[in-house]
């Protein structure tokens, strides 16, 4: 942080305090360490998360926090940035700590006149912020949401919290005497992300043939094909499976997950969800739009196969990891 930049002192801070999170899932789940910080600083302050819609019903149940909905992008009725910095302005803020790195936020905050605004120094918002930190790319994403709470209010933590969300029971998952494995592995929108039904479908049934479960598959509705499809062969097998892609919520998808005994996984949002939730998982990295390293979960209890061959082709780099690797490490975290 540049010099210029004056130490927050919490007990300075009039208002309340603001939260600008980010829009995507995983990376909403990974503030949560940063979340408990501030609960931490500010103990008697109202915490207010800004939050995308779809983003409302993840955070919303947790006490500690209030919302305010984003609706300058609400696809349905969107509302004006003025108007949004209108609302803002109405819920008297002394503090803004914005962790999503668009431009948009950044004017939103100063328009709606927040003493203390804190972000990256990203996409020319500079001259917005009061608090400007210089992104370094090598650091963890945890790491960054954390950093832009310590390191303004002079670096009172040493450690990381882990990340939590708060979840339900789910009747989604019943309570068997079988395991439940969940499986995501994405369709052929996730592009290079995804691990192909002709991998997943051997590895799952060499997990069936040791281990008495019910596969659960999880994806959104453009995955509804992918993931029929691998039912539809593990039906041949006679194996248990249940496909819940399209058939889901956000919430519910995050209370379900919470139930599992297990998790297979690529790089994705429900990696960080079952993660949050201590679910063990096996995770499946190939080319991911970001370097693993700093993405990967804060956990023990998980297992992670990264391609690392001589594959040229970018399409080709995921299949490099086999699915007796896949199945070895579920076994493994099972206590097989």
């Amino acid at each position: 942080m540049k010099k210029n930049n004056q130490q927050i002192v919490s007990s300075q801070i009039t208002g309340n305090i603001l939260v600008v999170l980010p829009k995507f899932i995983g990376d909403a789940v990974n503030c949560t360490p940063a979340l408990q910080l501030l609960k931490d600083l500010y103990p008697t302050k109202s915490i207010i998360l800004f939050v995308k819609p779809h983003l409302v019903e993840i955070f919303k149940r947790d006490a500690n926090y209030s919302i305010i909905v984003d609706e300058h992008f609400n696809s349905e009725q969107p509302i004006s940035m003025w108007a949004q910095a209108k609302i803002l302005k109405s819920a008297n803020v002394g503090l803004a700590v914005i962790m999503r790195n668009s431009l948009s936020e950044a004017i939103l905050c100063f328009l709606a006149s927040i003493k203390y605004r804190v972000g990256y120094a990203k996409n020319g918002r500079s001259p917005l912020l009061t608090h400007k930190l210089k992104l370094d790319e090598n650091h963890h994403y945890i790491f960054r949401y954390c950093r832009l709470v310590n390191e303004p209010h002079g670096n009172p933590f040493s450690s990381i919290p882990k990340t939590a969300i708060v979840k339900e029971p789910s009747l989604l998952i019943p309570k068997q005497n079988k395991k439940s494995i969940g499986v995501y592995f994405g369709g052929k929108n996730k592009g290079f992300r995804h691990y192909p039904n002709e991998l997943s479908f051997v590895a799952m049934v060499d997990i069936a043939k040791n281990i008495d479960c019910t596969f659960y598959i999880f994806g959104d509705n453009g995955e509804l094909e992918d993931t029929q499809q691998l039912q539809e062969r593990l039906n041949q097998q006679k194996i248990d499976s249940v496909v819940l892609a399209g058939k889901t919520s956000i919430i519910t998808m995050i209370d379900a997950i919470g139930e599992l005994d297990l998790l297979l996984t690529i790089d994705s949002g429900p990696m960080h969800i079952a993660a949050a939730f201590n679910i063990p998982f096996v995770a499946v990295v190939g080319l991911g739009t970001s370097p693993w390293s700093v993405v990967a979960p804060k956990v023990t209890n998980a297992i992670t196969l990264i391609a690392n061959g001589d594959q040229l082709l970018e399409k080709d780099i995921i299949n490099e990891i086999k699915p007796h690797h896949v199945s070895e490490g579920a076994l493994k975290l099972l206590d097989h």
